[in-house]
């Protein structure tokens, strides 16, 4: 069980757990300030950040699975909430 799922979670790329790390700050954050509405703004910064900044100004390539990645922590803490 345990090398299962280290296989799993090792193959995750460095990119996608940047994401989510940096997704896990801007929702803790948020949600000290706002409370359950700052999850919100993690989801309104990681789209602006995928769309604005990889899509249109081309600084990056636009990717679903960023956006996820940083938006999951969001999703724990309206669980845990």
């Amino acid at each position: 069980m345990k090398a299962r799922t280290l296989k799993i979670f090792g193959n995750i790329k460095h990119d996608k757990l940047l994401h989510f790390f940096y997704g896990s700050i801007i929702s803790f954050v948020s949600v000290l300030i706002f409370g359950v509405y700052g999850l919100w703004i993690t989801v309104i910064i990681a789209a602006v950040k995928e769309i604005i900044w990889d899509y249109l100004m081309k600084k990056g390539s636009p990717e679903l699975l960023d956006f996820i990645f940083t938006i999951i922590p969001a999703g724990m803490l309206l669980i845990l909430y």
